[in-house]
């Protein structure tokens, strides 16, 4: 075949050629393995025409996971350990609880004055109670007060925890200078 004009020549296809591979790496031998693979002297070595295996190199047990050392305390078998303290605060009066209160800042200026007419309105209650000589308890206004107080611990919790926490320790001393008619008397 002749070429034409106006036609192009092509080449034949060139060989494809695989790239080298590349034979397998060891791992790098530590000074252990080198001593154990390495050959003995006046051993016998064989010879180009026996067939060899190759030997694999020795494993090498992974190395024991130690922790650190951590000293412990122990105490003398007739000893019981001690019983931690807990720091107990004094129960909180409503002057004191009134005065934390105004001053803290977990709870809005608008909320605080909505919190004083409850505590304005409760304290009604307990004065319209004890004016009117009832022989009664004061038991029905045990659930208007307890409402207020969770009222007033959920506004508190997340703003204000230690006031949240000491109101909470205080609830039934509170409860004991609304609850007796001489205590209330003296507090208003």
């Amino acid at each position: 075949m002749t070429p034409q004009a106006g036609s192009v020549a092509v080449a034949p296809p060139a060989a494809v050629v695989a790239p080298p591979v590349a034979a397998p790496r060891r791992p790098a031998t530590t000074g252990e393995e080198a001593i154990a693979t390495a050959p003995v002297a006046g051993a016998a070595t064989p010879s180009k025409g026996q067939g060899t295996k190759p030997v694999p190199p020795p494993v090498k047990a992974p190395a024991k996971a130690t922790a650190p050392s951590v000293p412990t305390e122990t105490l003398p078998k007739n000893q019981a350990p001690l019983p931690l303290a807990k720091a107990q605060e004094p129960p909180l009066d409503v002057a004191a609880l009134t005065a934390r209160l105004r001053d803290t800042k977990a709870i809005g200026t608008f909320t605080k004055l909505a919190l004083k007419n409850q505590v304005d309105d409760l304290l009604r209650q307990f004065k319209a109670h004890y004016q009117s000589g009832r022989q009664t308890s004061v038991d029905s206004l045990r659930q208007p007060y307890n409402m207020l107080i969770l009222k007033v611990l959920s506004l508190l919790q997340d703003g204000d925890p230690a006031l949240a926490r000491t109101i909470s320790a205080s609830r039934e001393a509170i409860w004991s200078v609304l609850a007796d008619p001489e205590k209330f008397n003296a507090l208003t």
